[in-house]
């Protein structure tokens, strides 16, 4: 499809033009860092067929640009990717096109070639931290891997081209010593000696300025320039300036340089962060480690492949932010690899969309999000759950509509009146005994709230808010500290076996890994049949029957009973999870994160799915997210965590609307795409 194409596109080469007028530096504003034409990516099977992984597909990243390439699981985004960095899996190779780097081919190097280039031309921020750090070596230790293998020079600072221009237009760079980095050795006297000069020097805000040295000046990450720079505009003289800078700036040990990094990718106490592992830290820590190690040798060009994906909003937020002022500071280009729509419009300038192993639309961002011309992309951006979205129906018809439906059930086997509330959560409390110390962490801290019968009550929180440890109360697979669960208006804490065993036939959960949840030795047909038969619902043959109708309802074909969990996708998957939850014909499901894992199409078709089974049996949910954009689409109230505690409580369009707290309010701004108009309803 032919790529829309207006200025904004070349925005930062024209920036790049005006840098290299002014420092000489050679920079072609009409020539893209990376130009990738046609390519073509097939992979080798067992039978020695070919699956044609990428097919024709072309697009470009300039200097200094943030392009994203967009798509679901499958639609050749990573592999068009790894085949730039030369890196591609397996039994996959490049059979057509080319892949121009700098006005280099790389097509075809040899892997020794490519070794020279990645790390120092290209780095790569991969996507799962715990997979991509080496579990048995101190983060520290794999950042100093990076740089030496990429034969770094630790004193001096190394600049993409970009950032060279810009430093350039500022101050003349030919002598290689401006580039030395601080040493934490020589840091005391060098802001005792900036003291002295800017006291002398009769500045205002003395303290002001030494303060905003301190936070600025980080040993093996500011250089000897940036010194002098700052001093100079701080109102001391010039000469005085370079004078101080050069006698006090003399190059970085490694242990300088590695902390430098780390502090760069916005981890505190970087010094301290270093002599840590990776289990030691959050996972926002880790990708904030990935992002140093991408970035140790300054590539003209960074690939993010899906960077942020497992975070939680905020803290991606936070991520990205960083990573776009840290890129935008080195001239790196990034070429940002993700499933999701509205991220790719709020962080790129150019949005390349791709299905199926082609490119079917490219263009700047907002006019893919706001005219999107391939059906494709049209179903992305409907599909999106940003703030623009509408819940799939309101929650007040979705409620008027499961009322009726409920209404010959609102008197259980035994004649008994059941209550409006069907879950009732009250002054809930978990504790857990911290290991090594007597000290005990209250994850859980007098939390209250009710489910009311055929709606959808969503919990929503970072990570460790406690959203999920309330989740398994209600389940009862953690017994509470103090505070009630009730079921039907009953204490499911004082059931016996057999009232429990009917509570877990009417309550059932749907996890956040469908890879997990299912057992990989199980077929399809024994996964979803097997709490039938653990219930004693039934024999061999009805059960086959039950199951069959199952998947009819999850609009999976009945020729995946005989399959095993490793031959489905994650929705797929996460399909036959919900199946298994409605074998028992329950009254509340469970979902914990049931979507986060998905790409943004396969999540829309499961929370429609989901938004189905409650319009036509009147189930009520649970769902527990990290995400308020899916809350929009599916919720009727809205709980919000924070620290183990309650802090907010209403329905969906008054915590959208009108959020009562700051927290809720940092959730809401931290939705990717939140504040773009995006195209919807595209016909």
């Amino acid at each position: 499809m032919t790529e829309h194409v207006n200025n904004e596109h070349n925005r930062p080469v024209a920036d790049a033009a005006q840098a290299q007028q002014a420092s000489g530096t050679v920079l072609s504003p009409d020539k893209p860092l990376l130009e990738v034409k046609n390519l073509q990516v097939d992979f080798t099977t067992d039978t020695g067929g070919a699956v044609h992984a990428v097919r024709d597909s072309s697009f470009n990243v300039y200097p200094g640009q943030w392009v994203a390439i967009v798509g679901e699981s499958g639609s050749g985004k990573s592999t068009s990717a790894m085949a730039v960095l030369g890196l591609l899996p397996g039994t996959g190779h490049v059979v057509g096109g080319s892949i121009e780097l700098e006005g280099k081919d790389i097509t075809s190097l040899s892997t020794k070639d490519f070794e020279h280039i990645r790390g120092r031309e290209m780095g790569l921020v991969p996507q799962d931290p715990m997979s991509n750090l080496n579990p048995v070596w101190r983060i520290g230790k794999q950042v100093e891997e990076a740089l030496k293998a990429n034969g770094m020079d630790v004193k001096h600072e190394k600049r993409s081209n970009l950032s060279k221009a810009f430093a350039n237009a500022e101050v003349d760079l030919q002598k290689k010593d401006d580039e030395l980095f601080i040493s934490s050795k020589e840091l005391p006297g060098l802001l005792a000696e900036s003291k002295q000069a800017i006291t002398e020097a009769g500045v205002k805000d003395v303290d002001k300025k030494l303060a905003y040295f301190t936070d600025e000046w980080i040993p093996g990450s500011e250089t000897r320039w940036r010194v002098a720079q700052d001093l100079i505009q701080a109102g001391v003289n010039q000469d005085k300036a370079w004078d101080i800078a050069k006698r006090n700036v003399t190059g970085s040990s490694i242990d300088d340089r590695i902390a430098g990094l780390l502090a760069e990718a916005g981890l505190p106490d970087a010094a301290t962060r270093a002599r840590q592992y990776p289990h030691e830290f959050s996972g926002g820590m880790r990708q904030r480690a990935l992002i140093a190690i991408g970035l140790a040798s300054r590539p003209d060009l960074l690939i993010a492949d899906e960077p942020t994906s497992a975070l939680d909003v905020t803290v991606q937020k936070k991520i990205l932010d960083h990573l776009k002022q840290l890129t935008d500071s080195l001239g790196t280009a990034v070429l940002f690899i993700t499933h999701d729509l509205g991220l790719a419009a709020e962080r790129a300038q150019h949005i390349v969309v791709m299905y199926k192993g082609r490119v079917v639309e490219s263009g700047p961002s907002l006019d893919v999000l706001q005219h999107p011309q391939h059906p494709y992309t049209k179903r992305l951006v409907n599909a999106a759950p940003s703030l623009a979205s509408q819940r799939i129906i309101s929650a007040t018809e979705r409620g008027e509509d499961a009322t009726k439906l409920m209404e010959h059930r609102l008197v259980d086997e035994q004649g008994l009146d059941r209550s409006e509330h069907i879950i009732t959560v009250d002054h809930l409390t978990r504790e857990f005994k911290l290991p090594r110390t007597k000290d005990l962490f209250k994850a859980v801290d007098d939390v209250s709230f009710s489910v009311k019968r055929g709606t959808t009550l969503a919990i929503v929180g970072e990570s460790g808010s406690g959203k999920s440890t309330v989740a398994n109360m209600v389940l009862h697979l953690l017994d509470p500290t103090s505070g009630t669960v009730s079921y039907e208006g009953q204490n499911i804490s004082k059931f016996n076996a057999k009232e429990l065993m009917n509570f877990r036939r009417h309550v059932q959960p749907v996890f956040q890994n469908p890879y997990g949840s299912l057992d990989p030795m199980y077929s399809i047909y024994r996964s979803i049949e097997e709490p039938l038969r653990i219930h004693g619902i039934g024999n061999d043959s009805s059960r086959r029957k039950r199951v069959a109708e199952l998947l009819d309802l999850v609009e999976m074909p009945q020729s995946v009973m005989g399959r095993y969990p490793n031959e489905l996708s994650g929705g797929q998957r996460q399909r036959i999870a919900i199946a298994r939850a409605m074998a028992l014909d329950p009254d509340v499901i469970i979902c914990d994160e049931a979507v986060s894992a998905l790409d943004v199409l396969v999540q829309d078709q499961v929370l429609h799915l989901l938004n189905d089974l409650q319009a036509e049996r009147g189930l009520s949910y649970l769902f527990i997210t990290h995400d308020l954009a899916v809350v929009r689409q599916i919720a009727d109230e809205v709980v919000v965590m924070q620290h183990g505690k309650l802090v907010e409580h209403a329905t969906t369009d008054e915590v959208f609307e009108h959020p009562q707290r700051q927290y809720t309010r940092d959730l809401l701004a931290a939705i990717p795409g939140g504040n773009l108009e995006l195209g919807l309803d595209t016909q």
